[in-house]
């Protein structure tokens, strides 16, 4: 066709044909470029191919509608030639196929040799997509500009949400069941960080670690835990209700009927526009035979012809035009809201799956009955039952003075080198190891270890567990799940020795006389489906106390013994020199009260009221659920952080961090001076050392001690001056204003009340 303009002139005449060039070239363009996606076999995904079936869909209309314009009329003689008319006519055509051209990179402006990469990751591919619709409606462009722009996007992004609906319900194959086969891994957390499991099931083009724009941001955080909650669920309780439920499928909305239904709660999703049946603008003889449909390939080769696929794009692309608004109704007036209503029902769906995990854990009935556990791991591994601390304390300690000698005689010894047993030989001569059993010492090696060892302990985990059958007959609840816990205790729980470092120089572990029981630990064997609540990360913090609780007690068991020593005041220990009995006795007063101090503030602050806060938050947490409020804790994953973090609080509470290494060492170097004051009260009892040289000892030592006190005393208070800096007003009048629930102490702002109880009259302040 050509196009003559009589008395123009050249400016004019170029500007007015460059739409037309224009538009004729970003057409071919995007053909091109359709036709390269299809072809494309790498990095291809149901996104991709959406994406080209709507973009070739909207340019088959387009070519459709600019074949119907004015400038085809020029073979009717009534036609009336205007020019700007005709101009105008294909001015938003020219939007249009602009607007798609930047987003496939082939705008005008660049060269055919300069094409940019073309992204195909779903997500950043309808991000791109959903921000040119963005832009269109904030630039109030025309309607159809902007309805085909929503028509590209709901027909690029509808294979991502039915994918993102799919990965919210179980397979049906049964593809979890593999998961049922690797229940013995040890950190039910790396299961679900990209170990090679995660993601074998959905399509290539679904990532939970990116979504598109349009994703609302809560609902992205939801998603990959409502994942993670579907496959713990899967395993937790395989014939829960919520497994079969499946969420209501996510399209979009553009209607102000589908809006307004969708907004009451009665809509009902319908055929979408993209796949349109039989349309009442077509022939409606349904006789048709089915043969009709392949006329196509009748046509000669080469032809392209005007077949029934093309006229269900048209139908499809022009049946949205028509039903596209004005404008979005007044309820979501804008696309962030719609993007929250749209969406309203996966929320939904990804919220029930994480609450119904997290009920599972939270069910009394149930032997995955969180609390059950957290009160086991509590009365075993930090020692707050009295009946096991009573138990192992007579099993791995003694106060006792009427023992015969022969029976606590341990050498000393200088370490060069790691050795693994160290053989004990009973010389009249040598200390003492105060504060330890005879059994410790039964096999003249140390550390302790054979089978008498390993029997007395397992007997205290046994008669334990056997103490509290009468009370359990008379609990009248058939299904508990505090008592089935507690009966598989007796298999779950197991002492072991560990494997420490050596070599170094610095084992006091080898020696028994100032060294503690670092290499026994207790062992539990979590379920495999508690594995995500009591992790092996979370275990080490328990061993970490629990080590500590060791050496605190054995310190115990020897101010005891040393008390028991000083306390008849018929025969004092220094005879002749009184200045040094008094000294002694101060000593003995000094160090009892620290002692004491410190095991009171371990056992009812630091792991009492932390660990006791959480249980009463979870107790919160189960009424809460049951009564269909808020809860404390949003998901499993965050009832297990908050696990993490109260351990994290005792340890530091403890002065047991890594960060705190100074400050612990300083309190450490304290009990091990007070385990020294008693070997020194032995060795004078039992004539192994004379008062004289005692008394230059105990001055010595008692200074050390002092100093050693007043130093953590003093490092406390500029810790505590720091911490209280630092915390904000807010957070010190919201402790104020909530007082109706139980607040843990913390870390480090527990040391407050170890502080209070060490030096409540400011002595050893004084005394540096």
């Amino acid at each position: 066709m050509t196009i003559v303009i009589e008395a123009g002139r050249k400016v004019v005449d170029g500007s007015y044909l460059q739409r037309f060039l224009d538009l004729g070239s970003l057409v071919r363009r995007l053909e091109l470029f359709v036709h390269g996606l299809r072809n494309r076999k790498k990095r291809a995904n149901t996104t991709v191919h959406a994406f080209a079936h709507g973009l070739s869909s909207i340019l088959s209309f387009l070519r459709h509608q600019f074949s119907d314009g004015p400038l085809f009329k020029h073979h009717h003689m009534s036609h009336v030639w205007d020019f700007a008319g005709i101009w105008l006519h294909y001015a938003e055509g020219e939007e249009i196929v602009r607007s798609l051209a930047s987003i496939c990179c082939r705008s005008i402006d660049v060269s055919l040799e300069s094409y940019p990469e073309f992204s195909t990751i779903p997500a950043d591919l309808l991000t791109l997509i959903y921000r040119m619709l963005e832009q269109h409606v904030q630039l109030s462009s025309p309607r159809s500009v902007i309805a085909l722009a929503a028509y590209l996007l709901t027909a690029a992004s509808q294979p991502y949400l039915t994918n993102l609906c799919k990965s919210m319900v179980r397979d049906e194959t049964g593809r979890f069941q593999s998961m049922n086969e690797s229940l013995h891994f040890l950190d039910a957390s790396a299961f679900f960080e990209g170990d090679g499991h995660e993601g074998t099931w959905q399509d290539d083009c679904l990532d939970m670690d990116s979504f598109p724009v349009f994703i609302p941001t809560d609902l992205a955080d939801i998603l990959p835990v409502a994942r993670k909650s579907l496959k713990l669920l899967e395993v937790a309780q395989s014939n829960h209700f919520i497994l079969c439920e499946t969420p209501q499928e996510v399209s979009w909305l553009w209607t102000e009927t589908e809006i307004r239904q969708a907004w009451s709660g009665i809509h009902r999703f319908e055929s979408t526009p993209l796949q349109t049946n039989c349309s009442p603008l077509r022939g409606t003889d349904n006789c048709s035979s089915v043969l009709d449909d392949f006329k196509i390939f009748d046509l000669p080769p080469g032809s392209l012809g005007t077949g029934k696929v093309d006229d269900d794009s048209h139908l499809a692309v022009h049946k949205f035009l028509t039903t596209f608004p004005e404008s979005l109704p007044t309820i979501v007036p804008n696309l962030h809201l719609l993007c929250d209503l749209v969406f309203s029902s996966l929320r939904n769906h990804a919220i029930l799956l994480s609450t119904a995990l997290l009920s599972v854990f939270l069910d009394q009935t149930s032997t995955l009955c969180i609390d059950a556990h957290l009160i086991l791991l509590r009365s075993h591994l930090l020692l707050t039952s009295h009946n096991f601390k009573s138990r192992l304390a007579a099993a791995l300690f003694s106060d006792e003075v009427e023992l015969e000698t022969s029976t606590h005689v341990m050498k000393t010894y200088r370490i060069p080198s790691y050795q693994p047993k160290l053989p004990i030989h009973r010389d009249p001569q040598t200390s003492r190891a105060i504060g330890l059993a005879p059994i410790l010492a039964a096999r003249d090696t140390w550390p302790p270890g054979g089978s008498d060892l390993s029997f007395i302990l397992r007997t205290v985990i046994v008669d334990v567990q056997e103490s509290l059958y009468p009370s359990r007959e008379l609990d009248k609840v058939d299904q508990n799940g505090m008592r089935h816990v507690m009966d598989e205790a007796m298999f779950r729980l197991g002492f072991a020795v560990r494997d420490l470092p050596a070599g170094t120089g610095r084992e006091r572990w080898l020696d028994p006389l100032s060294g503690a029981l670092d290499f026994l630990y207790l062992d539990y064997k979590v379920p495999p489906s508690m594995e995500v609540l009591i992790s092996q990360t979370v275990l080490s913090k328990y061993h970490r106390v629990f080590t500590f609780l060791l050496r605190l007690m054995r310190v115990e068991a020897a101010i005891r013994f040393a008390f028991r020593l000083i306390r008849p005041s018929s025969t004092p220990l220094f005879n002749t020199l009184s200045a040094p009995n008094k000294l002694l006795c101060q000593f003995r007063f000094a160090a009892h009260s620290f002692i004491n101090a410190l095991s009171t503030y371990i056992y009812d602050v630091a792991i009492g009221g932390n660990f006791d806060a959480f249980l009463s938050q979870i107790a919160a947490c189960r009424g809460n659920i049951a009564s269909d409020y808020p809860c404390g804790f949003r998901d499993i994953f965050d009832l297990s952080q908050t696990h993490s973090s109260v351990l994290d609080n005792i340890l530091s509470a403890c002065l047991l961090r890594s960060s705190q290494r100074n400050v612990g060492n300083i309190l450490q170097s304290a009990m091990e001076l007070v385990l020294q004051f008693c070997v020194l009260v032995s060795n004078l009892t039992d004539s192994r050392l004379e008062e004289y040289q005692a008394t230059s000892a105990l001055a010595a030592l008692y200074a050390s001690f002092r100093k050693k006190v007043a130093t953590l005393v003093k490092v406390l208070s500029v810790l505590l001056e720091k911490q209280t800096k630092s915390l904000p007003r807010t957070d010190l009048l919201a402790v104020e204003v909530d007082r109706d629930h139980r607040i843990p102490p913390g870390g480090t702002e527990s040391l407050q009340h170890f502080l209070s109880l060490l030096d409540l009259s400011n002595w050893w302040k004084c005394s540096d």
